[in-house]
């Protein structure tokens, strides 16, 4: 009895005991057991944070190679004419592709009411359109090479100017094509900027108008005072051809002082100094330009060509069809912010090749001066002009039995400017012009009333 007592306290001392043990070790197992699972768990998140860290890397290297091939096209790209392309609107609507190409483009028009009142014949008032010109102009392939294009709306478009300039060097620059022979100023000056309605008739009897050749310009000095153009063309004016050798040889030189601006304006049709353009007016400092020029076509053949002038008209008055053309002219002018006036003499030989009915060389002459003053600083001018010539009637120029010719003419002009855009691109313009017309054996004289309204628009 006592032993059975004995074992069941052993047993239930010692049991527990056991148990505890058993217990712990079993805990034990499961630790470490859980330890090793945690190190397997670190062991595979290190080789997924190593594999995202080299994919990383990966990428950011191929972001990297991205970041130089985008550099590089860019680089590549930088200079190609559509990253410098631009348009604006200057003075005209203006498109360029950086060194490589540039054009404005324009429109002159010019919308007129004549009323003209000769003394022999009936009165007439008519509305016109007095010029509808395009114009474009810019360089192409470099910063040198100029070009300018111009045609005017008629019946049909005719071509009035297409030349190229190589303007490298301003000093000495060749051009080709159809522009303005280097004579006169005011025919010089473009028809956009005159100050009157309509050119001198000085101009229209002497001035040679445009023509096809070759010639060779330049300006020199700091502001290009002096400046200079000398051609050889084909006497036949516009979009005229040239069915013989006799060719018109023409050369201009002017001088200019004062005046602001140094650019130089190597694409209009007279290359000078910005400071010494041919307009007659807007001066924003006193300035002061002569000029000279001279023409000549040998052997002037009326029944093959004739240039833009009245020199066939004449030729035929003295009973000619073949003659040595030569002519002069010279001319001055001043203007200054608020007043302006200018001046120009024309002189012109007309020597048969062969002795015929007509017997001696005829030299006709003719002058004009004009001024202007603003009343209003560039907005409201008034102007006036006179114009005389004289053709040369004496004895042994005019053939035998000849009737009455003209023997000369002159003009009286006032006129009255309204310049809206302050320049001469937009403006209105009024101009009067009393006309006498003296012919020879006492001829009575013939007299001429125009009145003129002219608006104009350049844009």
């Amino acid at each position: 009895m006592k032993l059975l007592l004995k074992l069941i306290i052993f047993t239930a001392i010692v049991m527990p005991l056991f148990s505890a043990a058993t217990k712990a070790e079993s805990t034990k197992a499961q630790i470490e057991a859980l330890k090793q699972q945690i190190d397997a768990i670190q062991r595979q998140n290190q080789q997924q944070i190593e594999a995202l860290k080299q994919q990383i890397k990966l990428m950011e290297n191929a972001r990297e190679a991205d970041k130089e091939a985008v550099a590089e096209i860019k680089e590549e790209q930088k200079d190609a004419w559509y990253n410098k392309f631009k348009a604006q609107y200057k003075k005209g609507f203006t498109f360029q592709a950086g060194d490589m190409f540039k054009m404005r483009f324009r429109i002159m028009s010019q919308f007129r009411m004549t009323v003209d009142d000769p003394e022999v014949g009936n009165t007439s008032t008519d509305f016109s359109v007095g010029r509808l010109r395009f114009k474009w102009d810019g360089f192409a392939f470099k910063p040198w090479f100029l070009y300018m294009i111009q045609v005017e709306a008629k019946s049909g478009l005719e071509l009035r100017d297409m030349f190229f300039t190589a303007a490298y060097d301003n000093n000495i620059m060749p051009r080709v094509g159809q522009w303005k022979v280097p004579f006169g100023r005011q025919q010089l000056n473009s028809s956009s900027a005159l100050q009157f309605v309509f050119r001198s008739i000085v101009d229209d009897e002497f001035g040679l108008g445009r023509d096809r050749g070759v010639a060779l310009m330049g300006g020199l000095g700091p502001k290009y005072n002096f400046s200079y153009s000398a051609g050889v063309f084909n006497g036949d004016g516009t979009n005229g051809k040239s069915r013989d050798s006799n060719l018109l040889y023409a050369g201009r030189i002017q001088f200019g002082v004062g005046g602001e601006g140094d650019k130089f304006k190597a694409n209009s049709s007279y290359a000078t100094g910005s400071a010494y353009s041919l307009v007659p007016n807007f001066a924003k400092a006193p300035t002061f330009v002569v000029g000279a020029a001279v023409a000549a076509l040998p052997g002037l053949d009326c029944g093959r060509k004739s240039p833009e002038s009245n020199a066939c008209d004449r030729y035929s008055e003295l009973g000619l069809t073949q003659a040595n053309l030569t002519t002069i002219t010279g001319d001055v002018s001043f203007k200054m912010p608020i007043f302006n006036i200018q001046g120009s003499y024309y002189g012109r030989w007309i020597n048969p090749d062969e002795q015929g009915i007509f017997q001696g060389t005829a030299y006709d002459q003719g002058f004009n001066i004009q001024s202007g003053v603003f009343l209003l600083p560039k907005t409201v001018e008034v102007a006036g002009r006179f114009d005389y010539i004289d053709f040369d009637t004496s004895g042994g120029v005019l053939p035998p039995g000849v009737g009455a010719t003209a023997d000369s003419t002159w003009t009286v002009s006032p006129a009255l400017n309204y310049y809206i855009s302050h320049d001469h691109r937009w403006k209105i313009q009024a101009q009067y012009i009393f006309a006498r017309a003296a012919f020879t054996q006492g001829a009575q004289d013939e007299d001429d009333n125009t009145v003129s309204l002219q608006l104009q628009a350049f844009f």
